[in-house]
């Protein structure tokens, strides 16, 4: 895998800017599965081009989906008759943990044997916060392997309705079990910690699925299969944040407007910590969109006297799970000690993101400490340019990226092409916007 060059402290872009982002990552793994057992074609336009979701191709290809690319737009029709089996198929769904917890939601509501599996980083993850909750409903799962990590086997079986009570804050667990009573046509009722990203049940309710919701939990009736000719993907906060964030580390007057994103209030907690610390942010021209909030996001550079930050709920916190790494490294730039808690789940991601944030900033010269479930940054120290890793973890070279254009010099984050799996265009969009960032020419080595 290539390295990421930044040349820092050679911010061209004097004006306002304007620049356009890839399809929603959460969203496109969602409206993909759904749409290859919805009755009839579904054309998604926007569908993120990433390594996470296009993993999921070649299962349902495997499946007997068709897929077909023309004009941009992907049209995804299924087999006639619907999914059904035929012996026992074996998914590697290669890093991508959301391409496997709701492929195994879906495939075990409809009773599909399969066997879920991944690459070394996938079977490291937990998958016992999927796992127990539909082995209470009546899937038949077993793990072929670690106890609670893939390969996981679904046998033959039906989910029945029922009630159950997840133990973690995360949107892939729910959203597998409502795939699960989805697919299988089932009422089922999720009690939760708290609430976390909504993409699945707005999708739901835009299909006309009666869902009921509240801070505690998420209960699916009156389950039906009706067709969705056409969904367009919108632009994904989280791709927004770290272009944000590298604007937002070099101040100056400048804007920069994202057209056209996601501004569902479950993905905004990023840039709603920005503007705690007084930086300029607005959503303007907002429409709901096949049930989601779309707009344009702009956004101004760092005020003078930025005080630091403390994000210590755990909604606030998951309202910016990905953008973690990238608050993080924004708060090395700001003076005093800047703390997020609340985040053990960052443990169970590419990598043990705590703990490997923790380590990209020191390569910078920060002061950073890290316990099982937070992060705290003393701002204000001298960084510097350097050799920086990324741990193969996307969330983190591209934190890197943003940070270390604010640096003078040259930085090399080492496997930053990572990147990849969420954010194809993230160099190209960053040249755009006045950066230096560049792949390097061979491999990382």
């Amino acid at each position: 895998m290539r390295d990421l060059l930044v040349s820092g402290g050679d911010f061209r872009a004097l004006e306002d800017r304007s620049v356009n982002i890839p399809g929603d990552k959460s969203i496109s793994h969602r409206v993909l599965l759904l749409a290859a057992i919805l009755p009839g074609p579904t054309r998604i336009n926007g569908l993120n081009e990433g390594g996470a979701v296009q993993a999921l191709k070649p299962a349902l290809q495997t499946l007997g989906v068709r897929l077909e690319e023309k004009d941009g737009a992907l049209t995804v029709t299924p087999p006639a008759g619907g999914l059904r089996p035929e012996g026992v198929y074996r998914f590697n769904l290669g890093s991508s943990s959301t391409a496997a917890r709701l492929l195994l939601g879906l495939l075990s509501g409809l009773g599909i044997p399969a066997v879920i599996d991944g690459d070394a980083s996938l079977r490291a993850r937990p998958m016992d916060w999927v796992v127990t909750p539909l082995r209470q409903l009546g899937a038949n799962l077993k793990y072929l392997g670690i106890p609670g990590r893939v390969p996981v086997l679904i046998e033959n079986g039906r989910l029945r309705p029922g009630q159950v009570r997840l133990e973690v804050v995360s949107a892939q667990a729910s959203s597998a079990i409502l795939f699960g009573a989805f697919a299988a046509g089932q009422e089922v009722e999720i009690s939760l910690v708290a609430p976390s990203r909504d993409h699945t049940t707005r999708l739901l309710r835009h299909l006309g699925v009666k869902v009921e919701e509240t801070r505690e939990s998420i209960k699916i009736v009156d389950v039906n299969y009706p067709p969705l000719p056409e969904y367009q993907v919108p632009g994904d906060p989280s791709a927004a944040a770290f272009l944000a964030g590298a604007c937002v580390c070099q101040g100056g007057p400048a804007k920069l407007t994202v057209e056209q994103v996601c501004l569902n209030p479950t993905r905004l907690g990023f840039f709603e910590l920005l503007g705690e610390c007084g930086v300029a942010i607005d959503y303007a021209d907002i429409a709901e969109r096949y049930g989601e909030p779309v707009g344009n996001l702009r956004v101004g550079g760092f005020p003078p006297g930025v005080r630091p930050f403390h994000v210590d709920q755990v909604g606030r916190t998951h309202a910016m799970i990905d953008e973690i790494p990238l608050a993080a490294a924004l708060a090395t730039l700001i003076p005093g000690t800047s703390s997020i808690s609340q985040a053990g789940e960052l443990a169970f991601k590419e990598t043990d993101r705590l703990q490997s944030t923790r380590n990209m900033l020191r390569a910078f010269g920060a002061e950073v400490e890290a316990t099982p479930d937070s992060l705290q940054v003393r701002g204000g120290l001298p960084l510097k340019a350097g050799v920086v890793p990324s741990f193969g973890d996307h969330r983190l070279a591209m934190a890197a990226a943003a940070l270390a254009c604010a640096l003078p010099g040259r930085t090399r984050i080492l496997g930053g092409e990572c990147y990849q799996t969420s954010f194809p265009e993230f160099s190209e969009k960053m040249r755009y916007l006045g950066f230096g960032v560049h792949l390097s020419e061979g491999a990382a080595g």
